[in-house]
């Protein structure tokens, strides 16, 4: 097994790697031991034009390649590509994408008259390249996992962020799916807290990322709410479900989301929302907030926090390569 990191996601798959150094050192009699575990040499070169060429600096014949890259730009989706024929040119025995965040993965219908179905594509060109697995979080639908003909490890979001809500030993906890298509996902964090009740909202859509209405199906009043969604985008919807919680007599508002893609003015929003806070993963890197896109430092807003998703990962890899059951080590 070797693991190699895109440039999307190297310090996410550090943080891999030395949560495997534990399990090996742990589990000492596991076909894991007699590797080193490090993020294996890949070196990604870039034309002046912006032409990408990967270079594996060490062999992969007759290896197990995991290579972590999340999805969510072209350049990130090209570069993937290009290394999964670079590594199956240099003979490696399997190729497995970890991809903590899938790009595409709003696009799983034709919702629009003539519009493409994103998602299917992209499965499509990563397979037919040669991917031989994908590892992933949260798709936007579940369904999406039909698009692949390889094996697809779907992992829980939830398990990212139910610790820190323990931790804090919130009462009184409601948790709320924003919209009809998070009521599956939110009524499975539930699981995890018996005492906790459960609402929704029900939203109508004009187009993305614009909402025409919103009413609340439950009750609120004295609860302190948790919004469990897969992805924060704008934040434009999630505060204005913030406000309407609040209005109906929630106590507080914490919003989960498992991939924080934070674009437009999703900074902006958050720091005049009413929420207590917004918790997202870092499978989208986090670093690329740190900057205003002309050089200069701008600090990340007091209500954002960041808890990772190596752990899942990490335990999902121990577990393929040890030949365990992955659904009883994604399981609430």
């Amino acid at each position: 097994m070797k693991i190699f990191s895109g440039t999307g996601s190297k310090e996410l798959t550090k943080s891999i790697c030395e949560i495997l150094k534990k399990q090996q050192l742990k589990y000492s009699s596991t076909v894991m031991v007699d590797e080193e575990i490090t993020p294996g040499k890949l070196k990604i070169d870039k034309f002046s034009d912006g032409e990408i060429l990967p270079l594996f600096q060490e062999s992969v014949r007759d290896h197990d390649v995991f290579f972590v890259q999340t999805t969510n730009s072209s350049d990130n989706i090209m570069e993937t590509l290009l290394v999964i024929d670079a590594a199956k040119r240099a003979g490696c025995k399997s190729f497995t994408l970890v991809s903590p965040f899938q790009g595409y993965s709003r696009q799983d219908k034709t919702d629009h008259l003539r519009s493409s179905i994103g998602s299917k594509v992209l499965a499509d060109i990563l397979t037919t390249a040669g991917m031989n697995r994908i590892i992933t979080i949260d798709f936007h639908a579940s369904a999406i996992q039909g698009f692949y003909n390889v094996p697809v490890i779907h992992l829980n979001g939830n398990k990212i962020f139910i610790d820190y809500i323990k931790e804090n030993h919130i009462e009184d906890l409601t948790i709320v799916a924003p919209d009809q298509g998070a009521v599956k996902r939110a009524s499975d964090f539930c699981k995890a807290f018996p005492d906790s009740t459960f609402a929704m909202i029900n939203k109508k859509r004009i187009k993305p990322n614009e909402i025409h209405s919103m009413e609340l199906v439950g009750d609120v009043t004295g609860r302190n709410v948790v919004i469990v969604d897969d992805m924060a985008d704008t934040l434009g919807t999630m505060c204005k479900a913030a406000e309407l919680l609040m209005n109906k007599g929630a106590k507080s508002v914490r919003c989960i989301a498992t991939h924080g893609v934070l674009s437009g003015k999703a900074f902006e929003n958050l720091d005049k929302s009413v929420m207590t806070e917004l918790l997202v993963s870092d499978t989208i890197n986090p670093s690329k907030f740190m900057d205003d896109g002309f050089g200069t430092p701008v600090p990340l807003p007091n209500k954002l926090k960041y808890i990772s998703c190596d752990n899942i990962i990490a335990k999902s890899i121990w577990g393929l390569v040890n030949k365990k059951s992955i659904h009883e080590l994604n399981a609430i």
